[in-house]
């Protein structure tokens, strides 16, 4: 059976064996659960950014980079690829455990997700896929540490020893966050997709790449940049199983352009929305562009573009 902790385990292993070349350390909480932080007091980096993706994509994906010109500069782009979306997206990547029930609590990803037996999120009500095994690991976004309360907390959730969890951290600053962010474009795709009533389960394999945008030490400022490089700089393609019509019911409402709010820069969105994620449409949680063959019929499908004018603005 696959197993995405056990394949995410392989990449901890390699951070665990060698933080420094991953510009990571690594911490033990008293209850024995390993925190490793990728880009929050820790300097991360490109490497730290891409097993940081890796093992929330469950250590199923591919992650490499490649050139994102835009105008004189040359910038980089994260390319995903995935051969198991569901497992490795909807099982693992999004962000949909809530540690606490207060708004403003952390969400986590990562493939632990799958072994929650007490509370799992609602993500799992699209797909059948759970995990089992004897170690875990989850990562939180969060400039906060890590307490052996929260800790402890997810260790019985996912039936573990805190011995056997393993947490990963990053700040919104760090370029750790800006690619791990970066490298969410299917993710962000899929999520759209059961928004708009389309059965998610009839993707079989994905893969898409998004900029990474430059670095500021604002965390406001970050914050905002690494949302535009997902709503404009990014395109996620799909390969689906599907009926025609259920594609081209659904395709142009799935990408950025479709909302309200498209040519705005997220910070001033965020600002509309008085700062509460929580308020913001979730139509504006959606790719730049998006491709899909469907295999079925053979054809193909496009909408929305990458928008150089509105990640110049952001970026420079």
């Amino acid at each position: 059976m696959l197993s995405i902790n056990r394949s995410a385990m392989t990449y901890v292993h390699q951070l665990l064996e060698d933080p420094q070349k991953f510009g990571v350390s690594i911490s033990k909480l008293d209850n024995g659960c390993t925190v490793i932080d990728m880009g929050q007091q820790a300097k991360g980096g490109w490497l730290a950014g891409k097993y940081y993706a890796l093992i929330t994509l469950g250590g199923i994906a591919e992650v490499s980079f490649e050139p994102f010109p835009l105008d004189q500069f040359q910038l980089t782009a994260v390319r995903v690829v995935v051969d198991h979306p569901m497992e490795a997206c909807i099982a693992s990547q999004i962000a949909g455990w809530r540690l606490e029930a207060r708004a403003d609590a952390p969400m986590t990803s990562g493939p632990a997700r799958a072994l929650n037996r007490k509370n799992p999120d609602h993500y799992f009500d699209l797909i059948t896929y759970r995990d089992h095994h004897h170690e875990g690991v989850i990562a939180i976004q969060t400039e906060d540490p890590i307490s052996p309360k929260i800790a402890q907390m997810i260790a019985e959730s996912c039936q573990l020893s805190p011995q056997n969890l393993y947490i990963l951290v990053a700040n919104n600053a760090s370029l750790t966050t800006a690619v791990q962010v970066s490298a969410r474009i299917i993710e962000q795709t899929l999520h759209r997709l059961d928004e708009e009533g389309f059965d998610i389960n009839q993707v079989r394999f994905a893969q898409g790449y998004c900029v990474v945008p430059p670095l500021a030490n604002d965390k406001l400022v970050s914050m905002g940049r690494i949302n535009d490089a997902l709503l404009y700089g990014g395109l996620a393609s799909l390969i689906v199983d599907s009926e025609d019509k259920k594609v081209e019911d659904v395709i142009s409402h799935i990408t950025s352009d479709a909302s309200n709010t498209y040519g705005q820069l997220f910070i001033e969105i965020y600002e509309r929305y008085n700062r509460d994620f929580y308020q913001i449409p979730l139509d504006v949680h959606s790719p730049a562009a998006v491709q899909i063959n469907n295999m079925r019929s053979g054809k193909s499908f496009l909408s929305g573009k990458i928008n150089t004018d509105i990640l110049r603005r952001s970026f420079f």
